[in-house]
């Protein structure tokens, strides 16, 4: 029986078959393997070496990692961990609107709802034709941070603190018109939010995007949470938040965000306001650097070209932490620390842009 099963012949249809498909798989082994080679074969010590040279300006406390889509390709740090917990203020903003959008996925509310539909004590006080989506991109008319009044008091509640905003919060300019940065809007979303769920705003963020994102975010144990800036996380742990971006809603394989409402939070919602008042007039390591950076839902959109063509955008925090997605290039990065106001913006934006020129090589 041996003998025979050693003399039987392949058909030449069936031979030919087989080489093409051997072929095949060989040319996609060789082609996935250069790919690959490339992404391996990075030059980031330009990156080091300027991460080493300005690390004073984080404090001595810097962490940056990058990935291209979902694998690491680039990891420093200097006196903290990727896994190191720290509050990263402003950088919390795109959290926030990814969280609201996961509500708008489920159809819990629309970009379009005006607040007066959730909280009817607005248009009592002729401010409840604000949108959701003017509260996330800082057009909402309203002063853009109320800080020590509302937001920032632990002795009262998310309900309380909105009600305060409601009655005694004046409207500084028409709703969509101006856009004035800051938490005010965002801090009356995150109660809607609670509203619209019935559950509260770390309920929230857990179930949305920390567990789905293989995440750990605390917006703290107080009852009023800080919407706008109030997260603490690690870089690791934000990075997994930028993939899932960068992979357009989904994160190891799950649907987080749908894909549309990731291409909203990417896209300018400000619709032509006056930027009144903002801490990112411009990216002086843009392509295109006199052009006014706008805003999306929680990120600045702030590498663009002369269509409005967004390639970059970023949530940068006022204690330096600075994430950002490059969907050109499909990269996620994180230059997380804490250090002191301001002082690391520039330093930041000039790492990004080291990074984008290395990878479009």
């Amino acid at each position: 029986m041996l003998s025979n099963l050693m003399t039987i012949r392949i058909p030449k249809q069936m031979k030919t078959a087989i080489a093409i498909l051997l072929a095949a798989i060989g040319l996609a082994l060789v082609s996935g393997t250069t790919a690959e080679n490339k992404r391996l074969h990075y030059d980031f010590s330009k990156v080091d070496r300027f991460i080493e040279n300005n690390s004073g300006l984080y404090r001595n406390q810097i962490v940056v990692l990058v990935s291209q889509d979902g694998k690491l390709i680039y990891k420093k740090e200097v006196g903290l961990d990727d896994q190191s917990m720290k509050p990263i203020a402003s950088a919390s903003k795109w959290l926030s609107a990814a969280v609201i959008m996961t509500l708008v996925d489920d159809g819990k509310i629309s970009l379009n709802d005006s607040i007066g539909r959730f909280l009817p004590i607005f248009t009592s006080h002729r401010k409840g034709n604000i949108t959701v989506r003017q509260l996330f991109s800082h057009t909402s008319g309203l002063r853009g941070d109320q800080n020590e009044k509302f937001e920032y008091r632990r002795n009262i509640t998310l309900a309380q603190a909105v009600d305060s905003i409601a009655i005694l919060t004046p409207l500084l300019h028409k709703p969509g018109s101006t856009f004035n940065y800051g938490g005010t809007g965002m801090q009356i979303g995150g109660r809607i939010a609670e509203i619209v769920s019935g559950k509260s705003w770390q309920q929230l963020v857990d179930e949305k995007i920390g567990k789905p994102c293989g995440m750990h975010v605390s917006f703290g144990s107080t009852q009023n949470p800080i919407i706008a800036g109030g997260a603490r996380t690690s870089a690791r742990d934000y990075l997994h938040f930028l993939e899932m971006v960068i992979n357009k809603g989904t994160y190891n394989g799950r649907r987080v965000i749908s894909e549309k409402s990731i291409t909203m939070m990417l896209s300018d919602q400000t619709t032509g306001a006056v930027i009144e008042g903002t801490p990112y007039p411009r990216n002086p390591f843009s392509a295109f650097p006199k052009k006014d950076v706008r805003y999306g839902m929680g990120n600045w959109l702030d590498v663009t070209d002369e269509h409005e063509n967004v390639f970059e955008s970023s949530s940068p925090g006022l204690f330096g932490t600075h994430p950002w997605q490059d969907s050109k290039h499909r990269i996620a990065g994180i230059i997380f620390t804490v250090t002191r106001p301001k002082i690391s913006n520039q330093s930041s934006l000039e790492i990004r842009k080291m990074i984008r020129d290395i990878v479009e090589k």
